[in-house]
């Protein structure tokens, strides 16, 4: 009785930072209404940026090595986080029709390990860049929850996308689903 007792809220208490570290679509729905503009963050991200992150083999990039070259969806997410699981197979699916057509996924593992992030981008087809972020980095793209996903036009515009509810959003906070994600592929095409 007594280990039911502390058992209870332990678990009460894992669901609830579980909620709040990946995001959700009740989430991201507030923060459409909270956030910023599209336009006034876009103006406070500047194509110029340079984020410096390491891959999973220790390598130093910058994401100016993509954004203004190309279309570029950044993509921050984590092995850990359940909704970032859920939308990875719509990724795969959308990076293998639109890879050949000049967009480029730069995904940023939040809170993982290099073993960890090769291990599960390898099982699940993940075949895009893969960076490690910390917490510099999501200071730096005000990274609330994950996955969160921004779409970068060729000439390194933070792009304005339809959410789910047809809102004009900066990001996507919260996972996704094909045809959401299809649409915003399609206009930083």
């Amino acid at each position: 009785m007594m280990t039911r007792m502390i058992t209870m809220p332990l678990m009460f208490l894992l669901c609830i930072s579980l909620i709040v570290s990946c995001g959700s679509e009740s989430q991201s729905k507030s923060d459409t209404r909270t956030s910023q503009t599209a336009e006034t963050f876009a103006q406070q991200q500047t194509p110029t940026t340079t984020l410096a992150a390491y891959d999973t083999n220790g390598e130093l990039h910058n994401l100016d090595e993509w954004i203004g070259k190309q279309p570029v969806v950044i993509n921050f997410w984590g092995t850990w986080c359940p909704p970032c699981r859920h939308e990875i197979p719509e990724l795969v699916k959308l990076y293998d029709e639109y890879n050949a057509r000049g967009i480029e996924i730069v995904s940023l593992a939040l809170r993982d390990t290099p073993d960890k992030v090769n291990a599960y981008t390898d099982q699940a087809g993940m075949d895009w860049i893969m960076l490690l972020g910390d917490q510099n980095i999501a200071g730096q793209y005000r990274i609330t929850g994950v996955p969160t996903t921004l779409f970068y036009d060729r000439d390194g515009n933070l792009a304005s996308v339809k959410d789910h509810n047809g809102q004009i959003v900066n990001r996507f906070v919260g996972p996704r689903s094909y045809e959401t994600f299809k649409e915003a592929f399609e206009s930083i095409l």
